[in-house]
């Protein structure tokens, strides 16, 4: 009956949680519908002033390409509409000087010009960096871009109500290569050049990155921001950045191969640990209970002993340390399998004292019969003592091994791929501190539980054959 309630008592905690869970998600759902208008109607007029102080405000830190672009282009609002993400649709005409059109039909002149101006100074002893060579190419540059075309045509601008409540326009890339005649175009192709002709020779400049940066600070808009307005609210913000996160940190590039790859190491170093543990620790501890009933193996005990002590006395990451860089990696031993050894010899320890208190435990009444009907020491040990014996240590053997998958987190040390590793591999590449530790503490945490679980089921299934 008690385990009846106790039961339906758990049913209970789970479906409210699962309930509250519900309720948060059509919150955040209601919050994030009610945050999808804008705070007023935008007509064409304020839509035209916003674009205009957006783009005016543009050229201030620009190079002197872009600044003539802007100040010989023009976009007229001419309609506007509105979406359903807190934006207003803004429909524009425009004109500019295709500057893009004059930049990729020269790039060739001005990287080699750049080219040839940079092998001079060399030959004259003189460094050359971007600034010099945007300098040298300016008046070069300039009288062929005042020369472009004017282009014209319609775009769409994006303006987004942010969270502050201020209009931004979201500077896409068509939008800007569009209005700034072609920018983006030019700066493309200045990246691509690959050979200049140079003296009749064919010169490779792909390493060469201080003429396409000369080059580029007198072409290139750098002072605007591709990023689409945040338009979130609080509860919507703190969500879109945890999905932004856990993209980068798990989904990009398949990086959560990291954490199951070394899930399975974690594991495989943990299960054979455990079969080597129980080995030498069933061997430990019949050695050590013998000696103390028979006084025959006194030699073999005290090695026992001292293997006992040092094991349990010394911290586990030092064995690990020792047993690989001193004694197996000059032999050629893999790491995963001195992980393996140095965590088993370290384990076998402290299940050696284990079943050698679970033997002592059993009553000196149980070998007496056993040798009565007429069984050895060893047949005694085997038939009648172990059996009972191991009943009765096998919740704290499983704790054991419990404790042993968490020492394993340390076999990284050595270069071993764990869950430990993984995450910290994520971490270098991301810069990432709190999702992918976080993520590596869930994982031990969550299979720390399901085995505790285990071993609470075994330990109820052991008590009730007591009570028969």
């Amino acid at each position: 009956m008690k385990r009846k309630k106790k039961t339906q008592r758990k049913i209970l905690i789970y479906l409210s949680v699962v309930l509250i869970a519900i309720a948060a998600l059509f919150a955040t759902y209601g919050i994030q519908k009610l945050g999808n208008k804008l705070s007023h109607e935008l007509s064409v007029e304020e839509a035209q002033e916003i674009i205009n102080e957006t783009f005016d405000k543009l050229p201030n830190n620009v190079s002197p390409g872009a600044k003539y672009v802007a100040e010989n282009m023009t976009v007229k609002a001419t309609s506007i509409s509105f979406g359903t993400d807190k934006n207003a649709i803004v429909e524009c005409e425009f004109t500019a000087p295709a500057i893009g059109d004059v930049v990729v039909s020269n790039i060739e002149k001005y990287m080699t010009s750049a080219y040839g101006f940079y092998e001079d100074r060399k030959e004259q002893g003189k460094k050359t960096n971007s600034t010099n060579i945007k300098l040298h190419l300016a008046s070069i540059i300039e009288e062929d871009i005042k020369t472009a075309e004017f282009s014209s045509g319609n775009i769409t601008i994006e303006i987004y109500e942010t969270s502050k409540g201020v209009f931004e326009p979201y500077l896409s890339d068509e939008v800007v290569n569009a209005v700034f005649g072609g920018i983006l175009d030019a700066e493309k192709a200045i990246k691509d050049v690959v050979y200049v002709d140079y003296k009749g020779e064919k010169i490779n400049i792909v390493n060469q990155n201080t003429l396409r940066t000369g080059v580029n600070d007198y072409i290139a808009l750098s002072a605007y921001s591709d990023d689409v307005p945040d338009t979130s609210v609080p509860l919507e913000k703190v969500w879109n950045s945890f999905k932004k996160d856990f993209y980068r940190n798990f989904v990009e590039k398949n990086r959560w191969t990291y954490l199951t790859n070394g899930l399975g190491n974690t594991l495989a170093i943990t299960f054979f640990a455990v079969l080597l543990g129980i080995l030498i620790g069933f061997i430990t501890a019949i050695i050590r209970c013998l000696n103390q009933k028979t006084g025959k193996v006194e030699f073999l005990s005290d090695i026992c002993k001292v293997y006992v002590a040092v094991m349990r006395g010394m911290p586990v990451m030092v064995q690990l340390i020792i047993m690989y860089f001193v004694i197996l990696l000059p032999m050629g031993v893999d790491k995963f399998i001195a992980a393996v050894i140095c965590f088993g010899l370290n384990s076998g320890a402290y299940v050696s004292e284990i079943i050698r208190g679970g033997i002592m435990s059993i009553d000196d009444g149980q070998t007496e019969a056993g040798r009565s009907l007429g069984f050895t020491y060893m047949q005694t040990m085997t038939f009648i003592i172990l059996p009972q014996a191991f009943k009765a240590v096998l919740p704290a053997l499983a704790n054991e091994f419990i404790a042993l998958l968490k020492e394993s987190s340390i076999a990284f040390y050595i270069g071993v791929a764990d869950l430990t590793l993984g995450g910290i591999k994520i971490r270098s590449i991301t810069y990432s501190n709190f999702m992918p530790l976080l993520t590596v503490g869930i994982i031990y945490l969550v299979v720390v539980l399901g085995l505790s679980k285990l071993v609470s089921i075994l330990e109820r299934r052991l008590s009730k054959g007591d009570k028969r």
